[in-house]
């Protein structure tokens, strides 16, 4: 299985590609999370509901829906793969830097297991106190 290597760079004219399994796994599972569920036009079902939780900061009750619909999503959109766990760091999430961490526990084809740590970008955070 060969994958274009993101993010994008080119070596001799060509796009960088790669054919390591655990790359190319943990790229579709960041596809997957930071694709918006209809955004892809011809794939509406392709992508996750991650992205709602970048609207505030997410209390437990979010953070378990979000964990059960992102591993339905994942289990989806990722054929390759057998998602084990999933949680998120919520407490990663400040003014000075708003970003989501998700950490991912997956197996391979093989049977390996792998973890993956994927930050969500949150733009625009926006609290009780932030002047409108």
């Amino acid at each position: 299985m060969t994958s274009i290597k993101t993010p994008f760079t080119f070596v001799g004219g060509k796009v960088a590609a790669t054919k390591d399994v655990a790359t190319v796994i943990n790229q579709k599972i960041e596809n997957v999370l930071n694709t918006q569920k209809l955004e892809r036009i011809l794939n509406p079902s392709y992508g996750s509901t991650v992205a709602s939780l970048i609207n505030e900061i997410p209390d437990e009750l979010m953070l378990v829906d979000a964990k059960i619909d992102a591993l339905m999503d994942l289990e989806d959109g990722i054929k390759n793969a057998t998602i084990l766990d999933m949680w998120f760091d919520a407490s990663s999430i400040t003014s000075s830097d708003p970003t989501l961490n998700v950490y991912i526990t997956y197996r391979l084809p093989l049977g390996v297991v792998q973890r993956s740590n994927i930050k969500i970008a949150v733009p625009g955070l926006i609290t009780e106190d932030t002047i409108v």
